[in-house]
């Protein structure tokens, strides 16, 4: 039975398979996936070097704020290195 039912809820996650993000605003200026997705290296750097993009840009299959939240944190590591012209991440503990 497929009958409408009311259901008391605080909030709603609206979940589309198979959609592509938006990236008209980017205007070709950038390399993107097959799928509509912004392409970036491991570190989040897209084919313009000093400009990185994280999240449903890259149109993921993982549609997660943690995924999103650890596509920030590569990214600002990355955006680090870039603005300190470093070549490698160097952890803070490691005092050799």
């Amino acid at each position: 039975d497929e009958s409408p039912m009311d259901l008391p809820v605080d909030g709603v996650f609206i979940y589309q398979s198979g959609s592509k993000p938006i990236t008209d605003f980017i205007n070709g200026q950038v390399d993107l996936n097959s799928d509509g997705g912004v392409r970036v290296d491991d570190m989040m750097n897209t084919s313009v070097e000093g400009v990185w993009a994280i999240g449903d840009i890259r149109n993921t299959p993982f549609k997660q704020a943690f995924v999103y939240s650890c596509d920030g944190f590569f990214a600002a590591m990355s955006i680090d290195l870039f603005l300190n012209s470093r070549k490698i991440i160097k952890p803070d503990w490691d005092h050799k």
